[in-house]
């Protein structure tokens, strides 16, 4: 708040402290430019008529930083002041509030404009998520589409030299279609995983997430998963080592969802693993609930790569070991799937040492 008069930077911070809002009071325009580059605010209250920097030139120097432009100035001015609003509009004030100060008033119109501010920045954040998704869901689909086209046009040359009679071996061309076709279907189903993906990421933003809780022993879905994981695992000649408890360990979760979580936790391991590596998954009981580990042999994760670990369409420095491809949402979408079943996740990890994923929910 910006005002020349004690009285007022006391009487409007007080009401606005006594709602919950953190003020920075400023004595004079100098005081207040110098204050909010220090520490910026998310709304400006000025006083429209002060001696030295009036209230007009104080916002069109905020308005002229691009640090600062995209703070709310709401004027304060006295009724004998009206006929310079029409200025302060101009210079970029969001609204006015006039003196003596209604409280009621006042408090509506902080709340309204902090309201919206915090609006924009979501929109903007959102625009910037979809250009970012556009631009990932287009470059991440560009190689599938073109080695499906490629296979594609692969099996039609062979089956028109099957047709013209030119193929001298039949066996070795059917076994070229059928290597074909089963390239395309993993394309295909990569192509399909990524576009699950998104629409999870998508459905999860939307709060559109719909959970069936019910007692779920995570010892049989793990096995079911590790399973899934076999020729993967195969084609690495990695081997997973399961250890979990010998009585079943029940949670109240969502079946289909967990098995997503941590078939994705499972998955990454083997995906970033080296060749010949090790991967341990823990099933353990803990006194107020149960605990899932998966471990890797892998690069590891720098400082820098852990903070964003969990982020939307993280793009980190390690690299799937197998050529194996990664849509940067898979982690984020764990996040908020274990939160929505009141879990916790998170990894702990060394650069050159492997990385451990722990997922833990509260027992039945």
């Amino acid at each position: 708040m910006v005002d020349d008069v004690v009285k007022n930077l006391q009487v409007v911070g007080t009401m606005l402290r006594n709602e919950g809002y953190d003020v920075m009071p400023a004595g004079s325009g100098a005081q207040a430019l110098d204050r909010v580059r220090v520490r910026l605010p998310d709304l400006i209250l000025l006083d429209l008529m002060m001696p030295e920097m009036d209230g007009l030139e104080i916002c069109r120097r905020l308005k002229a930083d691009p640090v600062l432009r995209t703070i709310p100035v709401i004027f304060l001015t006295a009724s004998n002041e009206m006929e310079h609003l029409v200025n302060g509009f101009e210079v970029g004030a969001v609204d006015y509030i006039t003196k003596p100060f209604n409280a009621p008033e006042l408090l509506a119109r902080v709340r309204t404009h902090l309201e919206l501010k915090l609006a924009r920045e979501r929109l903007k954040e959102m625009n910037e998520e979809k250009n970012e998704f556009m631009g990932i869901a287009a470059h991440d689909s560009r190689n599938p589409l073109s080695a499906i086209k490629g296979y594609a046009e692969m099996v039609v040359e062979d089956g028109e030299a099957m047709v013209q009679g030119s193929v001298s071996d039949l066996t070795a061309c059917g076994q070229e279609l059928k290597a074909s076709g089963q390239r395309i279907g993993d394309t295909a189903a990569r192509m399909a995983e990524m576009v699950q993906n998104l629409l999870d990421a998508n459905r999860i933003e939307r709060g559109e997430m719909q959970l069936n809780l019910a007692p779920t022993d995570l010892g049989p879905a793990l096995n079911q998963i590790i399973e899934t994981q076999r020729s993967h695992v195969t084609a690495k000649q990695q081997t997973i080592h399961l250890q979990s408890e010998a009585t079943p360990v029940a949670v109240m979760l969502d079946p289909g969802v967990i098995v997503q979580i941590l078939e994705n936790l499972v998955s990454n391991a083997v995906k970033y693993s080296p060749l010949g590596r090790d991967i341990f998954v823990r099933l353990r009981k803990l006194p107020n609930g149960v605990r899932v580990e998966v471990q890797d042999e892998g690069p590891g994760l720098s400082v820098e790569d852990q903070k964003k670990l969990f982020g939307k369409f993280a793009r980190l420095s390690a690299k799937p070991t197998g050529g194996e491809h990664s849509t940067g949402l898979g982690l984020s979408i764990v996040k908020k799937m274990v939160e929505a079943m009141n879990g916790k996740v998170w990894c702990e990890s060394e650069l050159g040492s492997g990385a451990t994923f722990i997922v833990e929910f509260a027992a039945v």
